[in-house]
């Protein structure tokens, strides 16, 4: 997709090219709010506002590099205004993990359904949501989400840390589940 050349059409009203631009990127960003609301009728409604915001900061829009990354970033922030708005508190998060405990998290993770993943995922804060869910389901680097939400690697990476933790805890009490492996 020439983002570029559907960017400046849709800016002179050219309907045709908003319909092309939100089919090529509504699923993307459905997928990524869905993980993070657990609620595929909340996912569309969400979804729709980040396509309207996105629409109506057009005018003010510079690129600054993928469209769908500037997407996911309006997604983060609608799906956090959602839930200030309809829950009382977030979880808070306040253990870093040690980077040699990220390995072991990661592989006992990786032993779960995609659904049961996505459970986990729902209870995590939002913002850890957001890195599990680009890494994990969109193949994101440490770098390039660090680039989206123009927070310092070391940031990501913490959090990165955190959220596997908590997915750890969030997955054994809800199978009561053992490792099958041993730590090195």
């Amino acid at each position: 997709m020439n983002e570029k050349y559907y960017i400046k059409r849709i800016k002179k009203g050219d309907h045709d090219a908003l319909d092309t631009f939100i089919e090529e990127l509504y699923p993307h960003v459905y997928t990524f709010i869905k993980y993070k609301v657990q609620d595929i009728h909340l996912a569309y409604d969400l979804t729709q506002d980040v396509f309207v915001r996105f629409i109506r900061a057009l005018p003010t829009y510079k690129s600054e590099g993928k469209v769908l990354n500037y997407l996911y970033k309006i997604s983060s922030h609608v799906c956090l205004t959602y839930w200030k708005r309809h829950k009382e508190e977030l979880t808070l998060i306040d253990e870093i993990l040690e980077d040699g405990e990220m390995n072991v998290h990661e592989a006992m993770i990786k032993q779960f359904t995609h659904e049961q993943l996505e459970q986990a995922i729902y209870h995590l804060k939002p913002e850890l949501q957001d890195i599990i869910i680009l890494k994990y389901f969109h193949q994101y680097t440490f770098k390039e989400i660090s680039y989206i939400y123009h927070i310092p690697i070391s940031t990501i990476k913490t959090r990165h840390y955190n959220a596997l933790k908590q997915l750890k805890k969030i997955l054994e009490r809800s199978q009561n589940y053992e490792p099958t492996f041993t730590r090195n």
